[in-house]
């Protein structure tokens, strides 16, 4: 089993290569103080030593207060120095022209681990829910009373939502809505098929979910043994239980807030979530603004950005969590009957590891299938009124569509007019916001949106280790990433650190993979040409084939039947599902096995 220490090593030689620059120093730094910090050093300590590299890009200086615990000399660390040297001169600033190769291996060297799944240490979770009380509490504090700026933000959600809702007769999604179960975990520790039996509903729902129309395939068993309306428990608000809230890993140094929903609430969740999601990304003022599906509008804009400086990239910290639900319902105002219906689904309170419970400010935490929609709505409105406020307009349809141009929201990455970045950000911070200070930019020529890090029109986007190496060749989740970092790696050009895992890879699996195309469903090594490997050819399918090792998802036995099979079947209707054992087996999720079969080359 290789170290996180040693694909460090392979990545500092493979970038020395590409720049130039010889690793051997900044190696033996790595593995000294990695023996003397653990791997927080790789995961934690980097990672923020790029913070400061990138504030350098951004401000066009270093300063040592933004790299605190790495030594200087003549204005540049003495860590990584061969690199930095061509970026930066001696007094520290900005080269003229720095080396683009070098700031992306900077940035691949730092950031290697910074996404690696382990979980966080027990101190680190506790902080997060502070951390989570915290926001808590500051949300309670905040009020909208007497504020011009919340006035406009309403006139312009108005504006919107009236647009989006313009093709439903009313304002009424009812006749329009399907509900379905996702594919996540539930408050009643409820998964699979047995989803689809409701042991409880709330009755906070029935007004605008009537149980009879959504909870149950047939009312012409009502009365009959077995009947759904037996078996399920209306609950009162008072009796309702909370969300959970989890830790999952996101980084070592903080992990990720989920609120984990009861049954009920996910499954009407995701009806408003499916009929909302197309028309948000098909109206007149948010259509290829506010995106959910395609991270590319904002990507392609970050890198366009990089180079002209004329769009800034901006990052929430805790978006989803500093979303109040009292701006979600001004915001809505003007659909009442849509309004009623998100509120009906939307959970009060929550859970949190420690026990106890808090009634919930915020509208929802990640885990809602609503958090997602209301919160870029929420985000797009304040950021439209801000940009009307500050140039003294009066919110109209006209100047609406004005200042959305050049808007662009996916989740918590925006976009917006460089020159106006700082306005805007101090306007979010008066809805309760809070700007990510270090992951947003809008001066120099490096920028981050969606994934997209860009230098000067450069894509310098890093290739991150997700997962620590295999040990075995049963360790298939493990094996699958290490083979596609390998890949990552060839197509960024660091061929010797894609060698060496592909090597390790190779190691573990006894045999050679197979070279494979960039659309193969088969596990195996990528090419510039696009080349794979041929074992034979398919006279019934007249095409060529690689035998490889193909994802094969694990399933369980979970049979379906009754009221619940028939209330899924009707539910599936006119999706794409074709699986026809659906009824009988669940597939298990974030696992698989990986099975030899024949794949199109």
């Amino acid at each position: 089993m290789k170290s996180l220490v040693w694909l460090s090593e392979q990545v500092l030689l493979s970038c020395g290569t590409r720049c130039g620059v010889d690793p051997i120093r900044d190696i033996q730094r790595v593995t000294d103080r990695t023996k003397e910090e653990g791997d927080s050093f790789l995961t934690i300590t980097l990672p923020s030593f790029c913070k400061g590299f990138e504030s350098g890009l951004d401000k066009g200086f270093l300063e040592p207060s933004d790299l605190s615990g790495f030594r200087f000399r003549h204005g540049i660390p003495v860590f990584l120095r061969g690199f930095l040297s061509k970026i930066f001169g001696t007094d520290g600033k900005l080269l003229e022209k720095p080396c683009l190769d070098c700031i992306m291996c900077v940035r691949q060297i730092c950031l290697l681990h910074k996404k690696v799944e382990l979980p966080c240490s027990p101190r680190r979770e506790r902080k997060a829910e502070q951390a989570f009380l915290k926001c808590e509490r500051e949300l309670s504090d905040l009020s909208f009373d007497d504020d011009e700026l919340v006035r406009d933000f309403e006139r312009v959600a108005a504006i919107v939502l009236s647009d989006i809702l313009a093709g439903i007769p009313n304002g009424d999604p009812y006749e329009e809505l399907k509900p379905c179960h996702g594919p996540g975990k539930t408050q009643d520790r409820i998964d699979g098929n047995s989803k689809y039996t409701f042991k409880r509903w709330h009755n906070r729902l029935e007004e605008e979910f009537p149980f009879t129309e959504f909870g149950i395939g047939s009312l012409r068993n009502h009365g009959e043994e077995n009947s759904p309306l037996d078996a399920v428990e209306f609950v009162e608000p008072e009796d309702e239980a909370p969300v959970r809230v989890v830790f999952v890993p996101k980084t070592l140094k903080s992990p990720r807030v989920i609120a984990i929903e009861p049954v009920c609430m996910q499954y009407t969740q995701q009806s408003l979530l499916k009929f909302l999601v197309p028309l948000i990304e098909s109206g007149g003022y948010t259509g290829g603004r506010v995106n959910f599906t395609n991270q590319t509008v904002n990507q392609l804009l970050a890198l366009r950005a990089s180079e002209n400086g004329r769009l800034a990239t901006i990052d929430l910290s805790e978006a989803s969590d500093r979303v109040h639900q009292e701006l979600v319902r001004r915001m809505l105002r003007v659909c009442p009957i849509l309004s009623n219906m998100v509120f009906a689904c939307r959970s009060t309170r929550a859970k949190v590891p420690s026990g106890e419970i808090v009634t919930l400010n915020k509208f929802a935490s990640m885990g809602s299938a609503l958090c997602f929609p209301m919160e870029a709505l929420a985000f797009f409105c304040a950021i439209v009124a801000s940009r009307l406020h500050k140039a003294q307009l009066p919110v109209t349809g006209r100047n609406v569509r004005e200042c959305s141009r050049l808007v662009y929201v996916y989740g918590d990455d925006i976009i917006v007019p460089a020159d106006e970045a700082p306005a805007i950000c101090d306007d979010l911070v008066r809805f309760g916001f809070k700007i990510n200070r270090n992951k947003s930019f809008w001066t120099g020529k490096f920028r981050e949106s969606c994934g997209m890090d860009a230098y000067d029109g450069v894509d310098i986007t890093p290739v991150y280790c997700r997962r620590t190496s295999p040990a075995n060749r049963r360790s298939h989740i493990e094996l699958v990433s290490w083979v596609a970092m390998a890949n990552q790696f060839y197509r960024k050009g660091l061929w010797y650190a894609a060698q060496k895992v592909r090597n390790a890879v190779e190691s573990l699996t006894k045999v050679s993979l197979p070279f494979v195309g960039k659309n193969s469903s088969g596990l195996g090594w990528v090419s510039y040409s696009n080349a794979s490997t041929v074992h034979r050819w398919n006279r019934e399918l007249h095409r060529f084939e690689t035998k490889a090792m193909t994802i094969r998802p694990i399933r369980y036995s979970d049979p379906l039947e009754g009221d619940g099979a028939l209330l899924k079947c009707f539910r599936l209707i006119g999706s794409q599902a074709n699986d026809l054992k659906h009824l009988y087996e669940s597939v298990k999720r974030r696992a698989f096995t990986l099975k030899p079969g024949w794949v199109p080359t």
